[in-house]
């Protein structure tokens, strides 16, 4: 498997990919609650593709994983109340990070953290923000397992499902 970051030349991959995570959302008991075409759309994803670092991993020619590290902090975490006061500047935010469903339990989720990890220190940020839809235990698990810290509850704003419970999740580098 190899991870790396996405060019514009995989925007029809990582369409095809976060359609069906959306697609895989019906059936799964824990998941983020994404609508293609609202959020993620190709639009988005072209533009993160500019704007911010998309890191994929491709697993015999396929593409099984994909995460967005933002610049800076999300406005819609304004009013959270971090353990650790950074400036804006120095955080980034994990975005629709998913795992296929046919490719979970091997691992992919615990590697693809690490690579946030290196991709994130080596832009020189200091913290990872991420927010976990409430009730979404397994996510809740993998984030802690690997470092993040649960910063509180909080109502965030999604373009696709309106103002919406989520647990807030830090991780220092």
């Amino acid at each position: 498997m190899k991870i790396r970051k996405a060019s514009l030349a995989d925007l029809t991959d990582l369409c095809d990919f976060y359609q069906q995570v959306c697609e895989d959302q019906k059936t799964d008991q824990y998941s983020p609650d994404w609508h293609w075409g609202i959020y993620p759309s190709k639009e988005i994803l072209a533009n993160f593709l500019k704007n911010a670092q998309i890191i994929i991993a491709i697993k015999d020619g396929k593409l099984v994983s994909a995460g967005v590290l933002t610049d800076g902090e999300d406005p819609n975490y304004a009013h959270v109340a971090w353990k650790h006061k950074l400036d804006d500047r120095k955080i980034t935010v994990l975005h629709l990070f998913a795992v296929s469903q046919k490719e979970r339990g091997q691992g992919i989720a615990g590697k693809m953290l690490a690579e946030f990890d290196n991709f994130a220190k080596d832009a020189g940020y200091y913290a990872i923000h991420l927010d976990v839809m409430k009730g979404n235990l397994p996510a809740e698990k993998l984030y802690q397992k690997h470092g993040f810290e649960f910063a509180e509850e909080a109502t965030i704003h999604y373009e696709d499902d309106g103002d919406t419970q989520a647990m807030m999740y830090e991780k220092v580098l």
